[in-house]
């Protein structure tokens, strides 16, 4: 069964270093049988031999710990404002369930997450368009709002407040010392007046319009206000750190760069990247928030190799990113991975965004088939990652409603928990889809500080782990790994 070796081998990278002829091995298993279905349920555990392995049978999965690779930062997903609108349409005791669902220690049933993410200023899964200072020519920033009252009244801080103590709780309790959720932000647009004006498209009065939802092309960040932009990050770091949010860690410098699908979106270039970040946001971030890090990129592994390429050629601009960022959409493109870790391997890849999207939530009741292909292929995409140097992995929203949403332009997607308060399908006010329980298989064991290790798999299948024909994110994909 996939997800039971899936399972299995996940929870073999730690326990393989000890020193005892043969360890045993407690496992856990989420698994389909037709429609019969385990969720992360605990298993017989079973004996792992430790040491040299002269006699071992030409069949194993051997697990080398002194070989190590990357170190993870952890898993989680995003507080976008669709996931606060919903966690506010929730009772009291469904707001502390899901925050118990996702941030409490894994022997406390929950996933514990300890990495996610959050939008600087709106993005799609917003009821409107905002920003915090949409006073056109506002070059120093005097009529920002530096209460973020938007995303307050949305419900994201108070959110975000509970999953930081829920994180901390878990620490004290369970004697982890110092453990924090970590946050990463990311702009989708900067206000329209920093932006070029778009010419020639729908609503240009001749002179070009500016908008949120739009992006002029090749770059979309007009270069007088490059300044500005970059103030904008550090008054807006400023102002969560005043609502007590102190789980921020970093900041990516665009969401999806090479995108303008008519939400809000923002077109850069590496080059406008790299020089924005060396001549501004670095120094910028530097002398106001030394702590935070820097990420590029922030989209689809297709291009990641040429946008690493192109962000540290900058070698200013190369001090002050952390690495780069990417997302599921485009499909597995692990040798883009390699080739991207290869310019520089002191530089971290961080998966940041991925879900199901193609309009609507699928549900165990629409078809357990299709409900449990949309998790597999969200756990194909993570252990692919992290077999090519991700340090970490963000799922999207952390809860949509059961039509995919709210999502101010329609672009609908799935997420690991959805919100029925209202009971439109008969059920639970939260419903728990397949991927939750895949992505405890990652998040509940792969702590943060852990690493990667040397595993050499000999066991042989009847049939290939993924065929041919099967689908990846709606497009035929070939899956064939690198030996």
């Amino acid at each position: 069964n996939e997800s039971a070796r899936e399972s299995a081998l996940m929870l073999l990278v730690p326990i393989a270093s000890a020193s005892s002829a043969s360890v045993q091995v407690s496992w856990t298993q989420t698994a389909r049988l037709g429609e019969k279905v385990t969720l992360l349920e605990d298993q017989t555990p079973f004996v792992l031999s430790s040491g040299a392995c002269d006699g071992c049978p030409d069949r194993a999965i051997s697990v080398d710990s002194k070989q190590t690779f990357q170190t993870f930062e952890g898993f989680g997903g995003a507080f976008t404002q669709a996931s606060a609108v919903n966690w506010r349409k929730l009772n009291a005791t469904g707001q502390a369930e899901l925050i118990r669902a996702y941030f409490a220690d894994p022997a406390d049933g929950g996933l514990g997450y300890t990495l996610c993410r959050v939008p600087i200023n709106s993005c799609d899964f917003s009821p409107e368009s905002y920003t915090f200072d949409d006073v056109e020519g506002d070059v120093a920033l005097e009529h920002f709002d530096s209460t973020v009252q938007k995303d307050v009244d949305l419900g994201m801080i108070d959110m975000i407040l509970a999953a930081e103590a829920a994180v901390e709780a878990r620490g004290e309790s369970h004697g982890v010392r110092g453990l924090k959720l970590k946050l990463l932000a990311s702009p989708w647009s900067p206000p329209a007046w920093m932006k070029l004006p778009m010419k020639g498209v729908y609503g240009d009065p001749g002179e070009g319009i500016r908008t949120m939802t739009g992006s002029a092309k090749p770059f979309g960040l007009d270069p007088d206000y490059q300044a500005s932009w970059a103030n904008y990050f550090g008054k807006w770091l400023a102002a969560y750190k005043a609502r007590g949010v102190d789980s921020l860690w970093a900041v990516t410098v665009q969401n999806e760069p090479e995108a303008s699908p008519g939400w809000e979106s923002c077109l850069w270039t590496p080059e406008y990247m790299a020089k924005f970040v060396a001549e501004h946001l670095g120094p910028t971030l530097k002398a106001t928030h030394p702590e935070i890090k820097i990420f590029g990129f922030d989209h689809n592994k297709d291009h990641v190799a040429e946008w690493a390429d192109g962000l540290y050629k900058n070698k200013t601009a190369a001090d002050y990113f952390t690495g780069v960022a990417v997302h599921w959409y485009g499909g597995l493109n692990t040798e883009n991975l390699q080739k991207a870790h290869e310019v520089d391997p002191t530089k971290s890849i961080l998966g940041s965004e991925a879900c199901n999207c193609v309009g609507h939530v699928v549900l165990q009741q629409d078809g357990v088939s299709s409900w449990w292909t949309r998790a597999e292929r969200l756990s194909l995409d993570i252990l692919e990652d992290l077999k090519w140097w991700a340090v970490g992995w963000i799922d999207w929203n952390l809860l949509v409603d059961v039509n995919g949403g709210p999502n101010h332009l329609k672009n609908l997607c799935d997420a690991n928990m959805i919100q029925d308060a209202a009971g439109e399908k008969g059920g639970q006010p939260l419903i728990k889809q397949a991927s939750y329980y895949y992505m405890g298989h990652f998040s509940r064991y792969l702590v943060p500080g852990a690493k990667r290790v040397q595993v050499s798999n000999t066991v042989e299948v009847e049939i290939p782990q993924v065929a041919a024909g099967d689908i990846k994110n709606g497009a035929a994909l070939l899956f064939e790994p690198a030996t």
